[in-house]
């Protein structure tokens, strides 16, 4: 029984790896004319791991060939925190999808602890800014990459980013 089971999951997961390869050899592209500000929030903390940071890696450059990068389409922005949050790179750093591609790639592990409420507060303060690339015609948008519990309070940090990001999209229509 138990050697047909271990069966089963290797031929689940070649099945799984071939459908994954054959899907990322389509040119899957997001065709839309809208303008989009998205900031990543990535958890970078001891926990993660550096196994699970590749796995993220591999994650955002997935989300990033998906879409139509410049400055009059989609821009990116990342910031990665631990115990203290730090800002990777802002929304208009990254002009092409072959700059942002390469900035992923080198994107280093932080370590320390999970404190995701200074982290919110961080991209809300220096992140969603028109001197760093937000645009007041654009969709904001924020993506938070953790994976657990946060040793800080988030809800009211949560909240604040939620108002100010559903007040600049009506502001902007």
């Amino acid at each position: 029984m138990k050697s047909r089971l271990s069966l089963a999951t290797v031929v689940a997961l070649v099945a799984l790896l071939l459908s994954s390869s054959q899907a990322q050899e389509q040119d899957t592209q997001c065709k839309t004319t809208a303008k989009a500000d998205i900031v990543l929030l990535l958890d970078g903390s001891w926990s993660i791991g550096r196994m699970n940071f590749k796995t993220i890696r591999s994650f955002i450059v997935r989300l990033v060939r998906v879409f139509d990068i410049g400055p009059d389409r989609v821009q990116i922005g990342l910031a990665q925190y631990s115990g203290d949050p730090r800002t990777e790179w802002h929304l208009n750093t990254h002009h092409t999808k072959e700059s942002l591609l390469n900035a992923v790639a080198n994107l280093p592990y932080k370590g320390g602890n999970t404190m995701t409420g200074m982290a919110l507060n961080h991209i809300l303060q220096y992140n969603f800014k028109p001197n760093v690339g937000l645009r007041p015609d654009s969709h904001k948008i924020s993506i938070l990459i953790t994976d657990g519990k946060s040793q800080d309070e988030v809800i009211l940090a949560s909240q604040n980013l939620r108002d100010l990001l559903t007040l600049s999209s009506m502001l902007s229509v």
